[in-house]
């Protein structure tokens, strides 16, 4: 099992959102980041294989609140560095690591 950030899965979230063109919630972007995290274990193991995972939910509800900016800044949220943090990772580089986590596991568990 792997405990991921809740500002980590947020920022996961809005990337797939992005990349979809359509909301998802905050369980898809819980499992996006297994996803990479498994990708970099995988990669640096020298495995090759296919990794699937669900969208498990429709992110509509989360209107006022995951994809609020303003909700971030009241919950006192971090936004830049998870978003940095999954953008490095798609882009392949070896960046979830309980380190890179570390400023996060205020807001939530660390991986």
């Amino acid at each position: 099992m792997l405990k991921v950030p809740d500002p980590l899965s947020f920022a996961a979230m809005r990337y797939l959102a992005g990349r979809f063109g359509r909301r998802v919630g905050g369980s898809t972007g819980t499992n996006f980041v297994g996803v990479l995290y498994l990708a970099e274990r995988m990669k640096q193991a020298g495995e090759q294989g296919a990794i699937v995972s669900l969208i498990c939910d429709s992110g509509e509800r989360y209107s006022n609140t995951y994809y609020d900016n303003a909700w971030y800044q009241a919950q006192g949220i971090p936004v830049d560095q998870p978003d940095a943090l999954i953008a490095r990772a798609v882009a392949g580089e070896a960046v979830l690591t309980r380190q890179s986590v570390a400023g996060l596991e205020a807001a939530g568990a660390g991986i």
